[in-house]
């Protein structure tokens, strides 16, 4: 059976912004690693580097309904993340405004160590409580600098 990261949070900005942080180069520098190169076409891959990291994480870009959804595939190179998809879906808040962030990181194998899934889910909730951060203030605060 596969595991799942799964995270929901509101965000006091408009789907278009957080839309465009999760697909840009300079919205992904703002939140998660300012080492990224990401084009916002699907079929593209996204490249995303980590101090101390051995490898770089490589997306392919399968899915922008612009602000709706994006959805990733991973392309390997990280230990088990092979085949994992990411979902981001954005939908308006509660209220009426801003954005309720529904995220997923899907196909976890189930050999993967419940450790490491652990600080996986964790350190997936801290890039999303910096999304959030920078949605709200449009000042930049990446995970990785």
């Amino acid at each position: 059976m596969e595991r799942s990261v799964l995270h929901a949070l509101d965000i006091a900005a408009e789907p278009a912004t957080v839309f465009q942080a999760i697909t840009t180069y300079d919205g992904e520098a703002g939140f998660w690693t300012s080492n990224n190169d990401l084009e916002p076409t699907v079929g593209s891959t996204a490249r995303f580097g980590f101090p101390g990291a051995h490898v770089d994480a490589k997306m392919r870009i399968d899915a922008l309904d612009p602000d709706k959804q994006v959805r990733w595939t991973n392309l390997g190179d990280f230990p088990y993340w092979t085949g994992t998809a990411i979902t981001w879906e954005l939908a308006t808040g509660p209220e009426g405004a801003g954005t309720r962030l529904l995220f997923r990181h899907a196909g976890w194998p189930d050999d993967y160590p419940e450790q490491e899934f652990a600080s996986v889910n964790f350190v997936w909730g801290q890039v999303l409580a910096r999304l959030k951060g920078y949605c709200e203030t449009g000042r930049p605060q990446p995970f990785f600098g």
